[in-house]
């Protein structure tokens, strides 16, 4: 039986935890052979697919590797489920935690029976001319970055103890656990814009329109109870950045009381003490008339907010969810393509996503990507400022017990 574990050129420490690799991700891979592990459809619509390197039913060698696919979905319609295939992908993000973990953009795949007979058939196209010149076409990344995984092991490790001093989970999900009360950071592949969970982090704040008793405490605040310095707080931003995912973390997190913090009822108290008004960001002419126009910019208005343009008033009810963030702080936030991507399907990117599936057409998801771009260079050249509604809201101990201390609230910008 011919070996099925795709080596990893890397070195892992005894103590890693989770490490991402950077080095991967975007570089096109080819004649990979996989099974078909696990296939779902739902209303005649392939939703799922998992890869894996080995048969647990059968005698090949299983390593612990899968891959779920996000793109190319539709090109296992007429593959059944426990078969073996060759398959050409991207991969687009990638976990190393006991074997990995990943998901990827599948290209082609061929049905080809069993391990044998794909193994066969990738030799002799590796051997092919026509199949080497075609692989070297393939588009690749311009840059990529070193995996680094030996040396980030530590700060990861770090980040997560600090999301636990944090009690971060006592309202939100991270790496699949943790409570509800606010939006999950678990996700899938890179989501933030660079730099963006950092400067949040340090000052918090409010993004949706809606959400009327709650909003993220300021922990650098020297008064803050707990604090956190500037650099602990990017470090729980790489972490977030690289590990917010859905596999459980090791088993000595699991445990952590995160039902016992009570978050919910303090961070709720505080903000009750003195609400702060959400203030809509003005959206300049050309934008509006673009929003105006676009059927699938219409569609998301039926729950969120767009700045000055589309506010809580002009929504079906006056009262979208609460979790409905406003559109446009969600694009400066979100990196083009997650944004995207998370349109097309939220339940695969943030499992538990509150936002349903919309069966936006290919053509629809291309107008919203054109409006994404165009909002984000406006903001890059300084045509479009989105307000930001923050003052410092901490829990804090004094003579009359924990309290708040409220700057006046960050003026609009001119």
């Amino acid at each position: 039986m011919r070996v099925m574990c795709l080596i990893l050129l890397v070195l892992l420490p005894v103590s890693a935890v989770g490490l991402v690799s950077e080095g991967r991700p975007g570089v096109p891979y080819f004649n990979h052979v996989l099974f078909l592990d696990t296939k779902v459809v739902e209303n005649g619509e392939v939703s799922w697919i998992s890869l894996g390197y080995g048969d647990p039913a059968g005698d090949a060698l299983v390593c612990n590797n899968t891959i779920d696919v996000f793109r190319g979905r539709e090109l296992f319609s007429e593959i059944p489920e426990k078969s073996w295939v060759l398959v050409d992908y991207e991969l687009q993000s990638i976990l190393v935690q006991e074997g990995f973990f990943g998901d990827a953009d599948v290209v082609r795949v061929v049905a080809c029976g069993d391990v044998e007979a794909c193994c066969d058939l990738r030799d002799r196209l590796n051997a092919d001319d026509r199949e080497r010149a075609r692989r070297a076409r393939a588009p690749r990344p311009g840059e990529t970055r070193p995996a680094g995984l030996g040396d980030i092991a530590e700060r990861l490790e770090v980040g997560r103890n600090l999301v636990r001093v944090a009690r971060c989970r006592g309202c939100h999900s991270i790496e699949g656990f943790g409570a509800g009360h606010a939006p999950s950071l678990s996700w899938k592949r890179f989501k933030y814009e660079q730099g963006w969970l950092e400067r949040f982090l340090k000052q918090p704040y409010r993004m949706r329109p809606a959400m009327t008793e709650l909003m993220m405490l300021d922990y650098t605040s020297a008064n803050a109870q707990p604090a956190l310095t500037e650099p602990e707080v990017e470090a729980v931003a790489e972490f977030l950045n690289r590990v917010a995912w859905t596999k459980s973390p090791a088993d000595r997190f699991r445990n952590e009381p995160f039902a016992s913090y009570d978050c919910y009822d303090c961070h709720t108290r505080l903000y009750r003490e003195e609400p702060l008004e959400f203030v809509p960001t003005p959206v300049p002419q050309p934008i509006r008339e673009r929003l105006d126009a676009s059927g699938a910019w219409q569609l998301c208005f039926a729950c969120h907010s767009f700045g000055d343009h589309r506010q809580l008033s002009a929504a079906p009810g006056g009262s979208p969810n609460a979790l409905a963030i406003d559109l446009l702080l969600a694009i400066e936030k979100l990196e083009a393509n997650y944004f995207v991507n998370f349109v097309r399907d939220p339940g695969y990117l943030q499992p538990g996503a509150k936002m349903p599936r919309l069966g936006f057409s290919d053509s629809q998801l291309e107008e919203i990507r054109a409006l994404v771009l165009e909002v984000k260079q406006a903001i890059a050249k300084g045509g479009l400022r989105p307000v930001h509604n923050h003052y410092r809201m901490e829990k804090r101990s004094g003579p009359g017990g924990p309290g708040l201390n409220f700057p006046s609230p960050a003026a609009p910008p001119p």
